[in-house]
């Protein structure tokens, strides 16, 4: 039986793959974040049954999707999650160039279009144990760049770099809607960023220790 699962995911094309990669792994958060923004939701409070709801589903579809790339022939190697301690001390500087990058896109959208100041703010509060948060930060970190930036970016690659960092960052950009006009368009760059550096250095953990870091720090301060 197995060995038959395993010939059928061998035979399905590259774009099949890719279609149910993306649709496995991205339609339940990008249908989310539309759902949340068309509802006019704009307070979010992570409690702890949410988190470990978030967490769950999350580290679910990971299994779901390694294990389909397994019986399809990926390592992980392939997803750039070639551990070295070096790679991940990159995520530090990395980090601050986030931030910066953020802090700029943000503030000349607010000179271009005051606007989106008020037009549209969403907050998260937490009440659930710090220890939980970090939990599910570290995981969503984990997921965003092996399945937003590593797989989607390898998947794409014999299209080239321009169609596969595109993609990369036109996804996280999609679920991330339901922040609102200031935060997902100033994702934008993030993702570019993110995108580009993949494609150059094949290697994930520089992106997923940043993540973490922006993810922690972000929500201490909230």
């Amino acid at each position: 039986m197995n060995s038959r699962v395993r010939e059928w995911c061998r035979g399905l094309s590259a774009r099949t793959e890719f279609i149910v990669v993306t649709v496995v792994g991205f339609s339940y958060f990008v249908a989310s974040s539309l759902v949340i923004l068309l509802s006019g939701v704009r307070q979010f409070e992570l409690t702890t049954s949410r988190l470990l709801r978030g967490t769950a589903v999350e580290l679910l579809i990971l299994g779901a999707v390694a294990g389909f790339l397994y019986m399809r022939g990926w390592r992980p190697d392939r997803l750039g999650l070639r551990f070295s301690w070096g790679a991940a001390a990159a995520g530090v500087p990395l980090f601050i160039i986030y931030l910066l990058l953020y802090w700029v896109t943000a503030t000349l959208l607010l000179l271009a279009v005051p606007a989106v100041r008020t037009v549209w703010v969403f907050k998260t509060t937490t009440h659930a144990p710090y220890a939980l948060l970090l939990l599910f930060l570290i995981v969503n970190s984990f997921f965003e760049e092996l399945m937003v930036t590593a797989y989607v970016v390898e998947a794409l690659t014999s299209h080239g770099a321009a169609l596969a960092i595109t993609a990369s960052t036109l996804l996280r950009f999609g679920y991330h809607l339901y922040q609102g006009p200031l935060a997902s368009l100033s994702i934008i760059p993030l993702g570019l960023l993110f995108a580009m550096l993949y494609w150059r250095g094949r290697n994930v953990w520089p992106l997923i220790v940043a993540h973490t870091i922006t993810n922690v720090v972000v929500f201490s301060l909230d």
